[in-house]
């Protein structure tokens, strides 16, 4: 069963990896890049809702947990409980570091197309509430949408957003706080059923913990498939705005 949940997912990745916006990533001009990356930003805002929504819909509690504790980290403290800046804000910072000014990040309108991706995306996961095996239903979404793909997009942005932000200690050029951290903490590093403990896990493996468990017929693999090619039709779609767009006819 889950060997042929794993070989959708992995599928799904490499359509998204060859979207003609992110499989040529390196042929956007810094400016489309930019217009890309605050639209983008529209569905990290999202983020949070997406995650206490899921939170109130599930019924199992040691899956409640663990969303939880993931959503928590977007938020975080250090040793003394002092709060820390939010991961959006760590996200409007890179945005900063990468040129876009804090007028044009605020003034920014959120597209026709990012608000129906996004109300599409909360619909989605509204739908699993009248699903058989609902809680399966709202994990494999989340993890997904949320975590999975969400490194795939980072990954593939990255090789650009690294000309101007550096990672771990570089001692040259602005530090990622954002887009790096979500790249490595979020990504799909093995596959569901196959955790490897060693260095620790990923949100992505912390999730697939609960779909491991719950993909156990032909019916709970076929549920969990849909929601990995909703979650994926979905970023496709958002990222369909940013192709050339054909000249008008003349007449």
């Amino acid at each position: 069963m889950l060997n042929q949940l794993n070989a959708h997912e992995r599928q799904c990745i490499v359509n998204l990896q060859e979207h003609p916006i992110l499989g040529n990533i390196a042929a956007l001009r810094w400016d489309d890049l930019l217009a890309l990356l605050l639209q983008r930003r529209f569905l990290s805002l999202a983020i949070v809702n997406v995650y206490e929504f899921v939170i109130d819909a599930l019924e199992n509690e040691a899956s409640k947990a663990t969303v939880r504790l993931i959503l928590h980290e977007e938020y975080p403290r250090n040793s003394h409980g002092t709060p820390l800046p939010s991961h959006r804000e760590l996200l409007f910072r890179d945005l900063m570091h990468l040129g876009a000014s804090r007028e044009q990040i605020l003034n920014t309108a959120e597209s026709a197309l990012t608000r129906q991706v996004r109300l599409q995306s909360l619909a989605a996961l509204e739908s699993c509430l009248t699903r058989p095996h609902s809680d399966l239903a709202l994990i494999s979404f989340l993890r997904f949408w949320a975590e999975v793909l969400v490194a795939v997009e980072y990954a593939c942005l990255w090789p650009r957003l690294s000309e101007r932000l550096s990672h771990g200690n570089a001692a040259e050029g602005k530090r990622s706080e954002f887009f790096y951290y979500h790249m490595i903490h979020d990504r799909r590093q093995t596959d569901i059923g196959a955790d490897q403990l060693l260095g620790g896990l990923t949100h992505s493996q912390e999730l697939a913990r609960h779909i491991a468990t719950r993909v156990v017929s032909e019916a709970t693999l076929q549920i969990a498939i849909e929601q990995v090619e909703r979650a994926w039709q979905l970023k496709d779609l958002f990222y369909h705005q940013f192709l050339p767009q054909p000249a008008a006819g003349l007449g």
